[in-house]
C-alpha cells in the first residue's frame, strides 16, 4: 500500500490540491477506483481513493449524506475531483466531510487524465508489495515471521539483535537514539561517538551518490558504511513525508555483514515504516471516534444512554467521574495569525494539558466548527478551575500571539448531563468572546445571572431588544462617535477624567458629546437605571453582532484562498 500523500507526489505535486482533510494524509491505499456511478458504497471495502469528474455526483443533499455516510462506514482513503466541467469547484459539504473526519479531498484540473492517476499508483502499490514477497522468500521463515507481526520501533530492533546477536539501533535526524537493543556480553561502546562517526560517512557517501547516480544505492536500500576500522555497519535511511526522520542501523564487530543482513534490514525497515502509518492512521481514526461520540452525546442523547458507556469506556474515561464540557476558543489579537495554526496550537496544547495533569481525563476535538474539551475528572469543582486558569496563562506564556478565550459549562455527576455543560458553554461563548474581554476564563458557574438574562436569546431577538433601549441616532453611521463615546464611558465607570485621556479629547470636547448622548436618550448618564440599561444594551450588542466567523470550517469556506493554494502541507 501507499499514503495519500506519496500518491501526490507520484502524480506530479503541481496537479494536486489538497481542499480538506489534510490531517488524512496519510492514510493508505488499497487501491485507486473510479465512481461511475451515485451510489458506490456496496462496492467498496475500505482504504480506496475516489476519483470523480462529477458527472454522477449527487445533485440533491439527502443522496450525497448518504454516500458519504457510506465512504465514513468503509474508511475510504480520500475522494479527488476533476473539476472544470461537470463541476467548478468540490462541493461544499465534501470538504466539511473532508475537515471533520480527516479524509483528503483532492483536486485536479479537467484535464488530467484519470488512466495516469490510476496506473502510476496501482503500479508503485505492485511494486512494494512484489518487494515484500521478495524479501520474504529471502530470509530464514522464522525472521521473517517475527517482523512480520512486530509493532514498534523496539520490537524490531529486539529481534534484528537476538537472530544475529549484534546491535539493532534507530535514530533520528540529530543521531539521538529513538531504540536501541545491545546484546548482553557484546562489546562496550561509546554509542553517541560511533553513530556520529559513521552518520558522517553515510551522508557524505549520499552526498557523492547525488552526482555519481550510483545505481545501488536505490531507496529503501541498506548502504554498507566503508569504515576502517570495526564495527561493520549497516544502514536504512527511511523516508517518510519526504525526508529521512529515521535510520535503522545494524552493527558487528566479529565479521563482515552480509546479504542476509541486507535482506533482513531492507525488510525490517519496510515494517517499520509501516507502523509508523499505522500511527498516523490510528490517531486519524481515534479522532474520528471522538466527533462521533460528541455528535452521540449532544445531537442523539436518547440514542447516546444506549450506546454511550461502551465508547466512553474506549475512550478509556471513567464513567463515574465527574464531567465538564466547554470551548477553548480563539480570543483578539493585535497580530493576525492564521486560524488554522492557531487551532492546531491551541488543540496539541490542550490535548498535553490532558496527558500531563495528575486527575485530569478527557479530549478535546474540533466540534461544530469549535475547539470542544470534554473533561472527566475526580478532582474538586475548584481544583478543576485552577488547572484551567493554569492552561490559559500556559498558552499566553508560551505563544503571546495566542490570547484565547476558556468558556466551561457547570461541572456535571453524570456522563450523559454533558449535552447541558455543552450547552450552557454554548450559551456563555457569545457574551464573552464578542466582549470587550481580550482572552480568559469564563465559567457558567460564575454567570449564573447573564445567562438567565441572555442565555436563550439568539442573534435576532438581541439585536431587537438592543434597538429599543439604544435610539437609532445612537446605532446610525452618523452617530457613531457618540456611540464610542458612550461604549467608553460605560467601561471606565462613567468616570470623565479617565475617558477623556483615553479617547484623547479635551473635557469640554467629552461634556459636549454627553450632552448630545443625553438628549437621544432621554436621560441622565449619572442615573444608575440609565446605566444599568446601558450596560444591558451593550452586552446585547455582542450576541447581536455574534457570526461564526471565528469557527475552524468557515475559514475552509470563506478564507478558501488560504486552503487551496497550500498544496500539501
Amino acid at each position: 500500500m501507499i499514503t495519500v500523500k506519496e500518491a501526490i507526489l507520484l502524480t506530479g505535486k503541481n496537479n494536486v490540491t489538497v481542499r480538506a482533510g489534510k490531517r488524512g494524509l496519510y492514510r493508505k491505499i488499497r487501491w485507486a477506483h473510479v465512481i461511475d456511478h451515485d451510489d458506490m458504497r456496496h462496492f467498496l471495502e475500505g482504504g480506496e481513493l475516489l476519483m470523480t469528474c462529477g458527472q454522477v455526483w449527487p445533485h440533491d443533499q439527502a443522496s450525497e449524506a448518504r454516500l458519504l455516510k457510506g465512504f465514513l462506514r468503509h474508511q475510504i482513503s480520500g475522494i479527488l475531483f476533476a473539476t472544470g466541467r461537470y463541476l467548478d469547484e468540490c462541493p461544499p459539504s465534501v470538504l466539511e466531510f473532508g475537515e471533520k473526519y480527516g479524509i483528503p479531498i483532492l483536486e485536479v484540473p479537467f484535464h488530467v487524465q484519470f488512466i495516469k492517476i490510476t496506473q502510476s499508483i496501482h503500479q508503485e502499490i505492485m511494486k512494494r508489495e512484489f518487494r515484500k514477497k521478495e524479501l520474504t522468500a529471502q530470509l530464514p521463515s522464522e525472521l521473517a515471521g517475527e517482523l512480520r507481526v512486530a509493532n514498534s520501533g523496539k520490537d524490531i530492533c529486539r529481534i534484528l539483535a537476538q537472530y544475529f546477536n549484534c546491535p539493532a539501533i534507530i535514530t533520528d535526524p540529530t543521531n539521538n537514539v529513538l531504540d536501541k537493543v545491545i546484546p548482553t556480553g557484546g562489546k562496550r561502546i561509546n554509542l553517541p561517538n560511533l553513530l556520529d562517526h559513521l552518520s558522517k560517512i553515510l551522508h557524505e557517501r549520499l552526498d557523492n551518490n547525488l552526482y555519481e547516480n550510483e545505481p545501488s544505492l536505490q531507496e529503501g536500500q541498506p548502504i554498507k558504511v566503508p569504515t576502517k576500522t570495526c564495527p561493520y555497519a549497516l544502514a536504512v535511511p527511511l523516508q517518510i513525508e519526504e525526508n529521512y526522520p529515521r535510520t535503522l542501523w545494524l552493527l558487528n564487530y566479529h565479521q563482515q555483514l552480509e546479504e542476509v543482513h541486507s535482506h533482513a534490514l531492507e525488510y525490517a525497515a519496510t515494517v517499520l515504516v509501516d507502523i509508523h502509518l499505522n500511527q498516523q492512521g490510528g490517531g486519524v481514526t481515534s479522532k474520528q471516534f471522538k466527533v462521533e461520540l460528541m455528535e452521540l452525546l449532544f445531537e442523539n442523547p436518547k440514542t447516546a444512554a444506549i450506546l454511550m458507556e461502551d465508547r466512553v469506556r474506549k475512550l478509556g474515561l471513567a464513567p463515574n467521574e465527574n464531567w465538564m464540557a466547554g470551548f477553548v476558543l480563539p480570543g483578539k489579537k493585535e497580530i493576525p495569525l492564521s486560524l488554522s495554526i492557531e487551532m492546531d496550537f491551541l488543540s496539541d496544547e490542550c490535548t498535553k494539558w490532558i496527558d500531563e495533569t495528575d486527575g485530569i481525563g478527557g479530549f478535546c476535538e474540533i466540534y461544530e466548527g469549535r475547539l470542544t474539551l470534554l473533561i472527566s475528572s475526580s478532582l474538586e469543582y475548584s481544583v478543576i478551575k485552577n488547572h484551567l486558569k493554569d492552561l490559559y496563562s500556559h498558552v499566553q506564556t508560551i505563544y503571546k500571539q495566542i490570547v484565547p478565550v476558556l468558556v466551561f459549562g457547570k461541572m456535571k455527576k453524570d456522563w450523559l448531563s454533558l449535552v447541558e455543560s455543552y450547552q450552557e458553554a454554548k450559551s456563555l461563548t457569545p457574551l464573552v468572546q464578542f466582549s470587550d474581554s481580550a482572552g480568559g476564563t469564563f465559567f457558567a458557574e460564575e454567570s449564573q445571572k447573564e445567562l438567565l438574562l441572555y442565555g436563550g436569546m439568539d442573534s435576532a431577538k438581541a439585536h431587537e431588544f438592543r434597538n429599543l433601549i439604544l435610539p437609532d441616532e445612537l446605532l446610525s453611521e452618523r452617530g457613531s462617535v457618540l456611540y464610542e463615546t458612550l461604549k467608553c464611558l460605560a467601561a471606565h465607570n462613567y468616570n470623565r477624567e479617565m475617558v477623556a485621556k483615553a479617547l484623547h479629547i479635551h473635557r469640554n470636547t467629552l461634556r459636549y458629546r454627553i450632552e448630545r448622548i443625553e438628549q437621544h436618550l432621554g436621560d441622565s448618564l449619572s442615573s444608575s437605571k440609565c446605566q444599568f440599561w446601558i450596560q444591558i444594551a451593550l452586552t446585547l450588542e455582542s450576541l447581536a453582532n455574534q457570526t461564526h466567523g471565528t469557527t475552524f470550517e468557515t475559514e475552509i469556506d470563506e478564507n478558501k484562498e488560504e486552503v487551496v493554494l497550500d498544496p500539501i502541507l
